[in-house]
């Protein structure tokens, strides 16, 4: 868990806050200060900083296709966030924002193979916003778990790597499954 504190006045800062999050509106101060339109870019501004770093070097969004797309996203390869998108135009829009809100030098869109019309859709989405992304194979990314999770399944498309083995996880949930195969940002911060 993140700590955070609310500021009333720029006067008093307190001296353990190593990052301000504000809107661009507010006025610029001299601590370490993120300006952003939404609070998921300040957020996401922010992370890079939490781990002592000013940006990512490489930044990784893996895609699961299907009606309702998984997304993940690895930052020197610790994993930031998956999720499932309710539809096709759904995750191009959390892409946009993703690549928007995140600091990195270099940025890699990596799909799966599978399910070719949902695929090909968001590939063609994606070029329309000048993004090309890698085509990987998705083999067995549904594995161990009983129910496919796509937000699983994007985040071994991320990684590159599909296969996973441990049969102890097959009826866990997302986060535990998440936390046993990744270095999640909670994992990184304590680390």
């Amino acid at each position: 868990r993140i700590k955070s504190v609310s500021i009333d006045s720029l006067e008093r800062l307190p001296s353990d806050v190593p990052i301000i999050l504000s809107s661009n509106k507010d006025e610029k101060v001299d601590a370490t200060q993120i300006r952003a339109n939404s609070a998921s870019e300040a957020v996401r501004a922010a992370i890079p900083f939490l781990l002592g770093k000013e940006k990512f070097i490489r930044l990784i969004i893996g895609i699961d296709p299907g009606p309702k797309p998984g997304i993940a996203v690895l930052g020197d390869d610790i994993l930031l966030e998956a999720f499932e998108t309710p539809s096709i135009d759904g995750l191009i829009s959390a892409i946009k924002g993703i690549i928007k809100g995140y600091r990195y030098s270099g940025c890699i869109v990596r799909i799966g193979h599978g399910d070719a019309p949902n695929r090909d859709s968001i590939i063609q989405k994606l070029r329309i916003v000048s993004i090309v992304p890698e085509i990987v194979d998705e083999t067995n990314t549904s594995q161990p778990h009983k129910i496919h999770d796509n937000a699983v399944s994007a985040a071994r498309i991320a990684r590159g790597t599909s296969q996973f083995h441990d049969p102890r996880m097959q009826n866990h949930r997302r986060r535990d499954i998440l936390e046993v195969e990744f270095t999640t940002l909670q994992k990184a911060m304590t680390a």
